[in-house]
């Protein structure tokens, strides 16, 4: 049976770095903290950066790509970025220019035995995006930093077996937090971030179309608490088939999501 995980690296406000493996191809989306954060997240669960088979970047906020240059210098897989991230980082550091893989956003690759197709996400980025992955038959979705969930996108994750999926503020809690009145518009606002209870509704109709692994990721530290973030998807799977739901701590995960096809209802933060 086809090895197949997810392990989260960093996932919050302050960075962002998962892993996809599936067979023989190892993919880490998003490059958001130091290179040694990264690697000692490979290290710990017995991978290094050559056993990376290439990297997928989401869009140029810093929470994003922080590691990004130091990974160019140490390791030898590909960058792939959309078009529009490309040009923003490489006008940002000139010393990027030709060293990254550009795509346009909506198009579909092959990453060995992985199939990955892009999408647009609404985002207050140059050419924010998510992906699709497929192996063998299963479907993994990427959908963070994204202020709502256009159509298109919950169409094209029906049938995910898993996905990731943004649960980044509690309405409440960012409303009475200590971000300045413009911060909270833009989290808030369709070009900012996803809240729990549109997580929760997104979370609700792929499990109605066959997920049965979900995590919830990019929890902000400041307004946001897991407990609440499972709560409120929780609530919205009552009475559907069984999914297992995950939060995504700031730091590594304590181990890999190992993908099936089913998998019994919990939630852990």
């Amino acid at each position: 049976m086809t090895e197949r995980y997810y392990y989260s690296i960093a996932s919050g406000s302050t960075g962002n770095c998962g892993l996809y493996v599936a067979g023989e191809a190892a993919i880490l989306i998003d490059l958001g903290v130091s290179l040694r954060k990264i690697t000692t997240g490979l290290a710990a669960i017995g991978l290094g950066l050559d056993d990376i088979t290439a990297v997928l970047l989401t869009h140029e906020h810093i929470d994003h790509v922080k590691g990004l240059p130091m990974f160019l210098k140490k390791a030898a897989a590909p960058v792939y970025a959309s078009r529009g991230t490309v040009a923003a980082l490489v006008d940002k550091d000139p010393a990027l220019d030709g060293r990254l893989r550009p795509f346009d956003s909506g198009d579909s690759f092959a990453l060995g035995a992985v199939g990955v197709t892009s999408f647009a996400t609404p985002h207050d980025a140059a050419d924010s995006v998510g992906y699709l992955l497929e192996h063998e038959g299963y479907r993994f979705g990427f959908a963070t930093d994204l202020g709502f969930v256009p159509r298109e996108v919950a169409a094209l994750l029906r049938g995910c077996g898993a996905a990731v999926l943004e649960s980044n503020h509690d309405p409440h809690m960012l409303q009475a937090g200590p971000y300045p009145y413009p911060l909270k518009m833009r989290v808030a606002g369709p070009a900012g971030h996803l809240s729990n209870p549109d997580c929760a509704v997104f979370a609700a109709d792929l499990v109605k179309h066959g997920a049965r692994t979900l995590v919830l990721a990019h929890l902000s530290e400041k307004n946001n608490i897991p407990a609440l973030a499972l709560q409120q998807t929780h609530a919205a799977l009552r009475g559907l088939p069984s999914c297992a739901v995950h939060a995504a701590p700031c730091g590594c995960m304590q181990a890999p999501l190992m993908l099936e096809e089913a998998a019994s209802c919990s939630l852990s933060g």
